[in-house]
Formats: C-alpha cells, structure tokens, sequence
C-alpha cells in the first residue's frame, strides 16, 4: 500500500461513551495487487479482528462515501444497513464468499429525526441541483436487496446499468463485506455492527457519454462533493452511538 500502513486511529466520546476512530487504508480495488493471498486471508479481515479483540466494542460501524444505487438516490443521502453482501467479479470471484451475504441487528434510530435537522448545517456544500434534503434510509437486517454491497472493482451505477448493480443493494463499495464476514466467522462473540454509508456520486446518466465519460463525471462529482456528503452519514453516527445502550451483542449471521 502507498501509505505503507493498513490505517490509523484516534480516540474521542460521544455522550459519555468511549469511542475509537479507525481510518483504513485498505481498499479492494487495490489491496494484495489484487490477488487473494496464499492463505485466502484478506489484510483487512486481519485489521478487524485485531480491532474486535483489542476494543470489545459494543457496536462497530463502518462509513465513509459510497455510490448510490437507482435513480431515487441523491448526494447527500445516507443509508444505514445491518445487511451486506460481496459483489465479487475481478479478482475475487473465485474466492469462497465471493457472493455472500452477512446480517447484524437492526439499527436504533432514537436521534434520526434529529440527526436530519443537523444536517441543514451542510445544506449549502451539496450539489444544487439536489431536488430535496437528504434522507436516511434504514435496511433491516432481512432486506437483502437494500444492502451495501461491496465490489472487488470501481464500479458505478449508471442509468443502463451497465455494471449489473440494481437488485444489489442501495449503495456500492469496497470494504463492509469484510466486517460483515469476520463476524460471521466469531459467531456469538462478534459485536453488532452496522454499514453507515453516505451517497456521493448518484446515478450517472448513461445516454451520450461514453463509459470514460460517465467514470470521469462520477469521479467529479465525488471530488466535489464527496467530502461535505460525509458529513451526513457522521451525523449519523453520532447518533447511533447517542442511541446507544448497554446490552449482549447480537449475533452476526452468513448467508450465500
């Protein structure tokens, strides 16, 4: 990796609780020069269960930027799922859990309604041709086809659909999968967890572009946007964590 480290981490608190930031480094579309190593172990499922063992936390999400499935999705928009799966056509197809899926438990939403009044604070850094203010959309833990899905290739959705991805799931990435599949593999001892995922690049418009051409619109849309669209699914966090109670962890399951 470039950054010749798998991520770095801080400390801080949300409401009374202890809570460990940890950037990654890791991205499927570039780790192990993109062959499944000789083990069949991914860095980052090393990186999670490092995280899990020295942190016990009581709830992990995993966030960051994302691209939105189907044209009802804007920038802006942060979907929350306890439901992932892989999309794995490059150099992962071959490997075992290429196509799996993986459930955790549903999500408190106690402070959404008031993580969207936060997010007028942001309003202006999104696009202007946003027809609305974000939304939050919340998966349950059996909606399949409103998963994150994690793709072993940049992949974008497109008005044609021309990388298969409707059906998926609401949004794509590359890397929740991962956690979904380390805590099916500890069973009962696997803390809940949730994918908290902020659109920001929306459907591309595929009529008169060339694929080049919808890739570099998306890429510039994320560029612009990318960053203050994270700021919704932060809010979010925020208040999952606020909403957070003391409890067991649920199991995580497999499916696939």
């Amino acid at each position: 990796m470039k950054a010749n480290r798998l991520g770095a981490f801080w400390t801080t608190g949300i409401g009374g609780k202890n809570v460990v930031v940890f950037k990654s480094e890791s991205h499927l579309s570039q780790d192990t020069n993109k062959h499944l190593p000789a083990n069949g172990v991914l860095p980052n499922a090393l990186v999670w269960k490092q995280i899990i063992e020295e942190v016990q936390p009581k709830l992990i999400l995993t966030t960051g930027t994302a691209g939105g499935i189907g044209k009802t999705f804007e920038v802006g928009d942060v979907v929350v799922s306890p439901v992932v799966r892989f999309d794995s056509r490059k150099w992962l197809k071959s490997a075992p859990f290429d196509a799996a899926n993986y459930q955790s438990q549903a999500a408190r939403t106690k402070f959404f309604v008031k993580a969207k009044t936060l997010f007028k604070a942001n309003a202006g850094q999104l696009p202007p041709d946003n027809a609305r203010p974000p939304k939050i959309v919340t998966v349950s833990p059996s909606n399949l086809a409103s998963s994150i899905v994690t793709t072993d290739f940049f992949g974008f959705d497109t008005s044609n659909n021309y990388y298969k991805l409707w059906n998926l799931g609401d949004a794509s990435e590359m890397g929740d999968a991962v956690l979904g599949m380390v805590a099916a593999q500890l069973g009962s001892s696997a803390p809940p967890w949730l994918a908290v995922r902020n659109v920001s690049d929306p459907e591309i418009k595929a009529a008169g572009l060339t694929l080049k051409q919808q890739a570099a619109l998306a890429a510039n849309i994320y560029k612009a946007f990318g960053r203050w669209s994270s700021v919704c699914s932060a809010i979010v966090c925020w208040a999952l964590i606020a909403a957070l109670q003391s409890g067991p962890a649920l199991r995580s399951k497999r499916s696939g």
